[in-house]
Protein backbone atom coordinates (compact mmCIF):
# COMPACT_ATOMS: atom_id res chain seq x y z
CA UNK A 1 0.00 0.00 0.00
CA UNK A 2 1.03 3.46 -0.83
CA UNK A 3 0.41 5.93 1.44
CA UNK A 4 0.36 9.94 -0.03
CA UNK A 5 0.78 12.74 2.37
CA UNK A 6 -1.70 14.28 3.40
CA UNK A 7 -3.35 17.53 2.26
CA UNK A 8 -0.61 20.55 4.10
CA UNK A 9 2.45 17.73 5.09
CA UNK A 10 5.43 19.06 2.79
CA UNK A 11 5.94 16.54 0.06
CA UNK A 12 9.46 14.90 0.75
CA UNK A 13 11.52 16.09 -2.28
CA UNK A 14 12.58 13.22 -3.92
CA UNK A 15 15.44 15.13 -6.28
CA UNK A 16 17.24 16.87 -3.50
CA UNK A 17 20.05 14.38 -3.34
CA UNK A 18 19.98 14.47 -6.75
CA UNK A 19 20.53 18.35 -6.82
CA UNK A 20 22.84 17.98 -3.92
CA UNK A 21 25.03 15.82 -5.99
CA UNK A 22 24.85 17.82 -9.10
CA UNK A 23 25.89 21.07 -7.29
CA UNK A 24 28.69 19.53 -5.61
CA UNK A 25 29.85 18.16 -8.68
CA UNK A 26 29.14 21.74 -10.57
CA UNK A 27 31.07 23.64 -7.69
CA UNK A 28 34.22 20.84 -8.32
CA UNK A 29 34.01 20.94 -12.26
CA UNK A 30 33.88 25.05 -11.67
CA UNK A 31 37.00 25.04 -9.05
CA UNK A 32 38.66 22.66 -11.29
CA UNK A 33 38.45 24.78 -14.75
CA UNK A 34 39.16 27.51 -12.53
CA UNK A 35 42.53 25.79 -11.30
CA UNK A 36 43.25 25.14 -15.14
CA UNK A 37 42.49 28.50 -15.98
CA UNK A 38 44.53 29.65 -13.48
CA UNK A 39 47.54 27.60 -14.61
CA UNK A 40 47.09 28.18 -18.07
CA UNK A 41 47.25 31.81 -17.26
CA UNK A 42 50.75 30.97 -15.21
CA UNK A 43 52.16 29.43 -17.96
CA UNK A 44 51.43 32.26 -20.26
CA UNK A 45 52.74 34.89 -17.99
CA UNK A 46 56.23 32.33 -17.62
CA UNK A 47 56.09 32.15 -21.24
CA UNK A 48 55.15 35.80 -21.82
CA UNK A 49 58.40 37.11 -19.29
CA UNK A 50 60.54 34.39 -21.16
CA UNK A 51 59.60 35.99 -25.10
CA UNK A 52 59.81 39.52 -23.24
CA UNK A 53 63.58 38.80 -21.78
CA UNK A 54 64.28 37.03 -24.82
CA UNK A 55 63.04 40.26 -26.89
CA UNK A 56 64.48 42.32 -23.97
CA UNK A 57 68.33 40.73 -24.47
CA UNK A 58 68.19 40.72 -28.21
CA UNK A 59 67.10 44.43 -28.30
CA UNK A 60 70.23 45.12 -26.09
CA UNK A 61 72.60 42.68 -28.24
CA UNK A 62 71.30 44.84 -31.43
CA UNK A 63 71.23 48.27 -30.39
CA UNK A 64 75.34 47.23 -29.32
CA UNK A 65 75.24 46.41 -32.47
CA UNK A 66 73.90 49.87 -34.05
CA UNK A 67 76.04 51.84 -31.26
CA UNK A 68 79.42 49.62 -32.28
CA UNK A 69 78.50 50.87 -35.99
CA UNK A 70 77.72 54.21 -35.56
CA UNK A 71 80.24 54.38 -33.19
CA UNK A 72 82.85 53.18 -35.95
CA UNK A 73 80.90 55.24 -38.57
CA UNK A 74 81.19 58.36 -36.46
CA UNK A 75 85.38 57.63 -36.15
CA UNK A 76 86.05 57.45 -39.37
CA UNK A 77 84.10 60.26 -40.55
CA UNK A 78 86.05 62.22 -37.93
CA UNK A 79 89.57 60.65 -39.51
CA UNK A 80 88.16 61.43 -43.04
CA UNK A 81 87.43 64.91 -41.71
CA UNK A 82 90.78 65.32 -39.73
CA UNK A 83 92.91 63.67 -42.78
CA UNK A 84 91.06 66.59 -45.14
CA UNK A 85 91.93 69.52 -42.35
CA UNK A 86 95.62 68.32 -42.60
CA UNK A 87 96.12 67.64 -45.91
CA UNK A 88 94.01 71.69 -46.79
CA UNK A 89 96.80 72.78 -44.17
CA UNK A 90 99.64 70.82 -45.41
CA UNK A 91 98.32 72.30 -49.82
CA UNK A 92 98.31 75.44 -48.51
CA UNK A 93 101.91 75.36 -46.92
CA UNK A 94 103.40 73.85 -49.77
CA UNK A 95 101.52 76.54 -51.98
CA UNK A 96 102.86 79.45 -49.41
CA UNK A 97 106.25 77.77 -50.18
CA UNK A 98 106.19 77.63 -53.97
CA UNK A 99 104.72 81.49 -53.98
CA UNK A 100 107.87 82.80 -51.68
CA UNK A 101 109.82 80.53 -53.99
CA UNK A 102 108.76 82.07 -57.56
CA UNK A 103 108.71 85.25 -55.88
CA UNK A 104 112.55 84.84 -54.89
CA UNK A 105 113.51 83.33 -58.55
CA UNK A 106 114.04 87.10 -60.23
CA UNK A 107 116.72 87.35 -57.83
CA UNK A 108 118.30 84.67 -59.25
CA UNK A 109 118.81 86.10 -62.72
CA UNK A 110 121.37 88.61 -60.35
CA UNK A 111 123.70 85.34 -59.30
CA UNK A 112 126.57 84.81 -60.78
CA UNK A 113 125.79 81.07 -62.32
CA UNK A 114 122.78 82.73 -63.86
CA UNK A 115 124.67 83.27 -67.07
CA UNK A 116 125.73 79.79 -67.37
CA UNK A 117 122.26 78.48 -67.21
CA UNK A 118 120.98 81.20 -69.55
CA UNK A 119 123.42 80.28 -72.50
CA UNK A 120 122.44 76.25 -71.55
CA UNK A 121 118.67 77.31 -71.45
CA UNK A 122 119.16 79.18 -74.87
CA UNK A 123 120.93 76.02 -76.24
CA UNK A 124 118.13 73.65 -75.15
CA UNK A 125 115.72 75.77 -77.06
CA UNK A 126 117.22 76.33 -80.00
CA UNK A 127 117.62 73.06 -80.52
CA UNK A 128 113.95 71.53 -79.94
CA UNK A 129 112.75 74.90 -82.14
CA UNK A 130 115.90 74.66 -84.41
CA UNK A 131 117.75 77.28 -86.28
CA UNK A 132 115.40 79.56 -87.39
CA UNK A 133 114.55 79.97 -83.34
CA UNK A 134 114.59 83.36 -82.34
CA UNK A 135 115.27 83.08 -78.31
CA UNK A 136 114.54 85.91 -76.34
CA UNK A 137 115.00 86.63 -72.51
CA UNK A 138 112.12 86.46 -70.03
CA UNK A 139 111.13 89.58 -67.57
CA UNK A 140 110.86 86.34 -64.67
CA UNK A 141 114.00 84.84 -65.55
CA UNK A 142 114.80 82.44 -68.61
CA UNK A 143 114.33 82.59 -71.95
CA UNK A 144 111.11 81.90 -74.89
CA UNK A 145 112.15 80.66 -78.54
CA UNK A 146 109.78 80.77 -81.39
CA UNK A 147 110.06 79.33 -84.71
CA UNK A 148 107.75 79.17 -87.49
CA UNK A 149 104.38 77.54 -85.88
CA UNK A 150 106.01 76.18 -82.86
CA UNK A 151 107.50 77.89 -79.39
CA UNK A 152 109.71 76.67 -76.17
CA UNK A 153 110.63 77.79 -73.17
CA UNK A 154 112.99 77.27 -70.46
CA UNK A 155 112.25 79.86 -67.43
CA UNK A 156 113.40 79.91 -63.60
CA UNK A 157 109.42 79.73 -62.79
CA UNK A 158 108.92 75.95 -64.60
CA UNK A 159 111.88 74.87 -63.00
CA UNK A 160 111.12 76.19 -59.50
CA UNK A 161 107.89 74.22 -60.54
CA UNK A 162 108.95 71.35 -61.61
CA UNK A 163 112.17 70.81 -58.98
CA UNK A 164 108.83 71.33 -55.84
CA UNK A 165 106.50 68.61 -58.59
CA UNK A 166 109.11 66.36 -58.48
CA UNK A 167 110.32 66.50 -54.58
CA UNK A 168 109.08 64.35 -52.02
CA UNK A 169 106.33 65.99 -50.50
CA UNK A 170 105.61 63.48 -47.79
CA UNK A 171 109.15 64.30 -46.55
CA UNK A 172 107.93 67.67 -46.37
CA UNK A 173 105.92 67.10 -43.57
CA UNK A 174 108.31 64.03 -41.46
CA UNK A 175 110.05 65.75 -38.61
Amino acid sequence: MTTHPAAGDPAPDLLAPVRAALLTRADADARAELAAADAEAGDLLARARTEAGAVRDAARTEGRADGAALAAAERARARREARAVVLAAQREAYENLLARVRAALPELRADPAYPAWRERAVARVGGVLGPDAVVADIPTGGVVGHAPGRSAAASLTDLADRAAAAADADGLWTP
